[in-house]
């Protein structure tokens, strides 16, 4: 069944992205980096402090009931909180845009900007609310019903954003189209829901909801400010045109982040309840599947990306988003460091362990930062939107080694040789064939075909010849494509009731 859910997690998350990257395409490539960039820096503006919305919440939601605590309860007392939390989230992004417009006197870039953050703001808030019970499959894994609404979303906003360019309109529309799309989802989380029993407040429960959320309340604010603080600095530093190109870079750059994302949310509470247990061996056998796969199959994918990522930005964006071709390459990069070290998080905050977390997303945060202004700003390197992105691929590979280390105290059976040999082969096998590339390769279309062919039998004769890959992990990869099992367990899920 974990299997399922897995694939689940991939295969909605990779069809949720495709659906945004074309999109993003069309609508990049129609209305233009400055519209890109001011519906992705209104959006970063209401998004920097949507940890306020939380708090740390959800992840202590998940973890009391993943460990059995009284399921009513915890629904009607996280309910009530989030709703507190929620308000005071709408209430700091008024304040905040308050205070620089009239207090600090700052006006925003233009009146088109102003409305688009209040905007954002109503999307962000519907989306928060509907945490309740994204929070509550969570802690009973229920991936189907987290995946089947997300999926909804996208095949409702995706097209909309599409039309609403085509037909002439500007940010302001885009910007309605993500509300809009969380509106029209709600009906089906509410049908989903259903079967979930609310009970009666509970002071004492609200107390560990509010116990364990407390160091939290420093992952959710790094994460989120992570998240959006690059476009806001890239929007201060060097303006809308900048963030267009690297948010367009980042949308086909960032494709496979929200597929490790799903990995965490899965991994968080079948760790957490795996160390309640005591139970290292399963810990290990799911993180080494898990890195086997991602090492195999999508290492290659993602070099491959990277090595023809001027044509891809090229072909989708034309030559006027040329400057988001070395943002693609940074991001790529750090979106599959970050994949790879999700489960070691999820580990560490599974074992309890948020105060250490909290500390470390709040190091990386700070670390990010100033690295975006020594790579952005015209005091230092002056490299703009391709700055942020190295600045990205920097804190992700330090998150990721901090979070490996910690990861293995709280599990000691754990192992990063494995690892270690597959990224340290990567980075010379990329360096090998992007250098033939560049070399022999890049004029022609049916040379560049030829170079796929060329690099795929190479990687994978390699990882055969010496061991790491075997008739075993073909046939993990050929169980993706069983739609009769995925089928099964999907039906299993949706139409099960609650007692």
């Amino acid at each position: 069944m974990l299997k399922q859910k897995l694939i689940l997690s991939y295969s909605s998350g990779i069809i949720f992205q495709v659906l945004q990257v074309v999109a993003s395409l069309v609508v990049a490539r129609v209305a233009g980096p400055t519209v890109l960039g001011t519906v992705a820096f209104g959006t970063a503006f209401v998004s920097l402090i949507a940890f306020i919305a939380d708090l740390g919440l959800a992840t202590a939601h998940i973890r009391l009931i993943s460990q059995g605590r009284d399921e009513a309860k915890c629904i009607t007392t996280f309910t009530i909180l989030k709703l507190a939390t929620t308000t005071l989230f709408v209430l700091s992004v008024i304040t905040m845009f308050m205070v620089q417009k009239y207090l600090l006197n700052e006006p925003f870039e233009s009146r088109v900007h102003e409305i688009v953050i209040f905007i954002s703001l109503a999307a962000v808030t519907v989306s928060q609310l509907l945490f309740i019970p994204k929070s509550t499959f969570a802690a009973h894994t229920e991936q189907a019903k987290i995946e089947l609404p997300n999926l909804t979303q996208g095949f409702i906003l995706q097209p909309l954003r599409i039309v609403i360019v085509l037909l002439g309109y500007g940010a302001i529309a885009l910007a309605s189209a993500s509300l809009a799309s969380y509106l029209l989802v709600i009906p089906l989380y509410i049908y989903l829901f259903r079967g979930y029993n609310y009970g009666s407040f509970d002071k004492k429960l609200a107390r560990e909801y509010i116990s364990i959320s407390l160091p939290v309340i420093f992952i959710g604010m790094s994460t989120s400010m992570i998240n959006q603080v690059d476009k806001v600095l890239l929007q201060y530093l060097a303006g809308s045109e900048s963030v267009g190109y690297y948010t367009a870079g980042f949308k086909i750059g960032g494709f496979i982040l929200l597929v490790g994302k799903s990995v965490r949310k899965l991994f968080f509470p079948l760790f957490s309840k795996a160390i309640a247990e005591n139970n290292q061996q399963y810990i290990k056998d799911k993180i080494e599947r898990f890195e086997r796969f991602s090492f195999l199959f999508i290492m290659p994918a993602i070099l491959l990306l990277i090595i023809f990522s001027k044509e891809i930005i090229f072909l989708l964006l034309g030559a006027e988003y040329l400057e988001s071709v070395l943002v693609m390459q940074l991001v790529t990069g750090a979106m599959f460091i970050s994949i790879v070290n999700m489960p070691f998080e999820s580990v560490v905050e599974g074992d309890g362990k948020f105060k250490l977390s909290a500390i470390l997303s709040t190091a990386n945060l700070v670390l990010f930062v100033g690295l975006i202004f020594v790579f952005v700003g015209p005091w230092f390197f002056d490299l703009e939107a391709a700055g942020v992105a190295v600045a990205l691929l920097l804190s992700m590979l330090f998150l990721g080694v901090i979070f490996r280390f910690y990861a293995l105290r709280s599990c000691p059976i754990l192992s990063h040789i494995s690892a270690a040999k597959y990224a340290l082969f990567g980075l010379l096998f990329f360096a090998a064939f992007f250098l033939v590339y560049e070399w022999l390769f890049d004029d022609q279309w049916y040379l560049q075909a030829v170079f796929v062919s060329i690099f795929l039998i190479c990687i994978y004769a390699f990882f055969t010849l010496i061991g790491w890959m075997s008739r075993k992990d073909w046939q993990e990869l050929l169980s993706v494509a069983d739609f009769g099992s995925m089928k099964n367990y999907i039906s299993s899920e949706l139409t099960k009731k609650k007692k």
